[in-house]
């Protein structure tokens, strides 16, 4: 403890004359002032400076830290959206893929509705060539006499019976299994529900209902129009068939008479009587 007291004397004795002889000299003591002040001012602006560096530093790190997260966030989004946008493609292959084999089996599905609706037709029409050959027959055999008219009739109505069933049957097949899938048709077999309309003004579904229902009359009143119409086209076909073929027996009865007459007076004088 007595060599440092001794030293604090010792400082104190030098700073004591120091300070004297700082004092006898002012412009010295203004030198030792100005340099003094210099050491502050060097070494206040020198601590600024690294602190500003120090600071400046950190923020650039923070900055680049900033930087990179960003970068790193950017990079995610774009694999997100790459994943996605190769899910999209997938899908929309996929999409394609469905729609193609669903058009595809709806294109057989009308295709099949096309050829059997010929077919049916070509049927129908057969059976009624068929039914009316039959018919043409059974009046001519009726009208030579070969036949008695119960015989004739029994022949005939299972003609038309049969007939008759192959039309009820056919339409029926028709619009209960086939016109369930017709392409313009729209009811999908009541698996989706009817299609909305639009309101486009107050009580215009009403009047579109009532017009609907009033084409439907219209088309089932033609339908019985049209079926009355082609059955009495029938019968008066057949009748007119029934008319020729009478006809026809009429002038072959005629001329077998005429030639029987012509032959008559032709044979008269080679018969002699008795001598």
């Amino acid at each position: 403890m007595s060599s440092v007291d001794t030293k604090i004397k010792q400082q104190d004795m030098e700073l004591a004359s120091a300070i004297s002889t700082l004092k006898k000299d002012p412009k010295q003591l203004q030198n030792f002032l100005q340099q003094q002040q210099d050491k502050v001012y060097k070494s206040i602006t020198q601590q600024k400076d690294s602190t500003f560096d120090k600071v400046y530093g950190d923020l650039q790190r923070v900055s680049k830290t900033h930087e990179t997260g960003v970068l790193a966030n950017t990079r995610n989004n774009d694999l997100a959206h790459l994943q996605e946008q190769l899910y999209q493609a997938q899908k929309s292959k996929a999409d394609a893929i469905l729609h193609d084999k669903d058009l595809a089996s709806r294109k057989h599905e009308m295709n099949e509705w096309t050829v059997h609706n010929k077919n049916d037709t070509l049927f129908v029409f057969s059976a009624l060539f068929i039914m009316l050959s039959g018919l043409l027959l059974f009046v001519v055999l009726w009208r030579l006499g070969v036949v008695s008219s119960s015989v004739c009739a029994a022949l005939c109505a299972p003609l038309i019976i049969v007939f008759v069933f192959i039309v009820v049957r056919r339409s029926q097949y028709t619009d209960v299994l086939r016109n369930k899938r017709y392409w313009n048709k729209q009811s999908f077999e009541g698996k989706y529900g009817t299609i909305p309309l639009p309101n486009i003004c107050p009580g215009g579904l009403d009047a579109l209902d009532r017009g609907i229902s009033s084409v439907g009359k219209g088309i089932s009143n033609a339908a019985t129009s049209a079926t009355n119409y082609t059955a009495t086209s029938i019968a008066q076909g057949a009748n007119s068939v029934a008319q020729s073929a009478q006809g026809i027996a009429q002038q072959a009865q005629q001329q077998s008479q005429q030639q029987a007459r012509q032959q008559a007076p032709q044979q008269a004088p080679q018969v002699k009587g008795p001598q």
